[in-house]
């Protein structure tokens, strides 16, 4: 589900050429004669990875330049109700494009 949640809300919208109308720096590179396509892609793979990053620290739990005594995470499931279920959720980084809306891994944000 968090998976899914971040291709809804952080990647499929770099799918859209109308994704850039916000961005003032993509505006002046089509502008100044970039290929918009091109443009979006960049967004897209920028989007990618900083997703694939962040799950990335998820799955770590903890800052590896951290302390011995500093906190670390774990991402947990939950019921309807917000109580925990028990289980640990981990390996986002490796499911990552399994949950790709296209069902194409992913592979349809580089063209």
């Amino acid at each position: 589900m968090v998976l899914r949640a971040l291709w809804r809300e952080a990647l499929s919208p770099w799918m859209d050429a109308s994704a850039l109308s916000n961005v003032a720096a993509a505006q002046r590179l089509i502008e100044a004669g970039a290929d918009s396509r091109d443009v979006l892609l960049v967004a897209r793979a920028g989007a990618y990875e900083a997703v694939f990053a962040a799950v990335c620290i998820l799955d770590e739990g903890g800052d590896p330049n951290a302390r011995e005594s500093d906190p670390g995470w774990h991402l947990i499931e939950t019921d309807a109700e917000c109580n925990p279920t028990g289980r640990e959720i981990g390996g986002l980084h490796e499911s990552l494009g399994e949950t790709a809306p296209s069902g194409s891994e992913g592979a349809d944000l580089w063209v």
